[in-house]
């Protein structure tokens, strides 16, 4: 061999795939891994809004838990709520000042306090109760509303009223439910239940025009936290070896 023999490599067909690979597979895998993080911290949130909110949360308010994904071109995943369910969520997540009108308070109210036993562990009010306590008082209301005027019929016909009366008609003997303001405290009350000559009053809502929440969702350490339980080596070899599938045609 003449000392001057050169060796060549033509590393050009190299240099060609591994810019695809640069360009394809890599990109690919990246946004495979960072969608793989996102789907399991939405997955840890909704396990933890089913922890923390009584009842669970709705199928409207788990479809507001969304994952806007990564892409080859946009290496970012984002993990939100939508717009209408962030509406409800947000003071649970960052605290604030609710409104009457706002989304979760009445037209005309806002809930500041109930019974402690009408409360989950996280001080939560249970699922329903507002609602079955204003259609009862909307409901007594009206029936009293109703014995009234039969009572004033009677009155003007010289009868007894006795049988309109409310005690006559409540066949429960329950105590029942009115809305008002009783002292400076507005909300639903259970009416005086007499006992040993005591009458009682009982507060069942507290309504304000306003209220004021602190944070109780742990959004962003719930999210951590699925993040660094996350294998990402693991994660990131599949998704190497998916891309790399797809780029030879697998």
């Amino acid at each position: 061999m003449a000392k001057d023999d050169v060796f060549k490599i033509d590393t050009r067909s190299f240099d060609k795939s591994l810019s695809r690979i640069e360009k394809q597979v890599l990109p690919r895998a990246q946004a495979g891994l960072l969608n793989g993080l996102a789907l399991a911290a939405r997955k840890s949130l909704l396990a933890y809004a089913d922890k923390t909110i009584q009842g669970k949360p709705t199928a409207w308010t788990r479809k507001g838990f969304v994952v806007d994904k990564a892409t080859p071109e946009s290496l970012e995943a984002v993990v939100r709520i939508q717009p209408q369910q962030a509406g409800y969520m947000t003071y649970l997540i960052n605290g604030g000042v609710r409104k009457k009108g706002d989304v979760g308070a009445t037209p005309f109210d806002v809930l500041t306090d109930a019974p402690d036993s009408e409360k989950n562990a996280f001080g939560n009010l249970k699922r329903g109760y507002l609602k079955r306590i204003a259609r009862q008082a909307k409901a007594e209301k009206t029936k009293r509303a109703r014995l009234a005027s039969k009572r004033d019929k009677l009155r003007a016909a010289g009868k007894p009223t006795t049988p309109a009366r409310w005690a006559a008609n409540n066949a429960s003997g329950k105590p029942g439910i009115f809305f008002g303001r009783v002292g400076n405290q507005k909300g639903y009350w259970q009416r005086a239940a007499k006992r040993d000559g005591d009458y009682k009053i009982k507060l069942l809502a507290r309504m304000s025009d306003e209220a004021v929440y602190k944070p109780t969702f742990r959004w962003d350490e719930t999210i951590s936290a699925s993040v660094r339980s996350a294998d990402t080596a693991k994660l990131y070899s599949g998704e190497l070896t998916r891309a790399l599938r797809k780029l030879n045609g697998g």
